[in-house]
């Protein structure tokens, strides 16, 4: 039997809303997955405030925050081949500095 916790983003079954709720520590049910064109509309052609970008040392993986109401932050997840997944999650929910070592702060 072998282990996957050193794949790319921990455990296999990680992905999406499980990844996220992973990084920052958070039940799943309070992250909020959301459509590629909402997501696209709050964040790029809104032009929303980047709060930070993490890249994942080992997938090419990144994820940007973005501020997009006073309690409210979209995260985008980005795929190595540029696929974006969107998700909502309350500004207090995301503490960038309790991101596992494996994600690279890059602004």
């Amino acid at each position: 039997m072998s282990s996957h916790e050193n794949r790319s983003q921990g455990t296999m079954s990680r992905r999406g809303r499980d990844l996220i709720a992973h990084l920052f520590d958070v039940d799943g049910g309070r992250v909020e997955s959301l459509s590629w064109p909402l997501g696209n509309r709050v964040t790029v052609e809104a032009d929303a405030n980047r709060r930070f970008r993490f890249d994942h040392r080992r997938s090419h993986r990144t994820l940007t925050a973005f501020a997009v109401t006073d309690d409210t932050c979209v995260l985008r997840l980005r795929t190595p081949v540029g696929r974006e997944k969107f998700y909502g999650i309350a500004n207090a929910d995301v503490a960038p500095q309790s991101i596992p070592t494996d994600w690279i702060r890059t602004d």
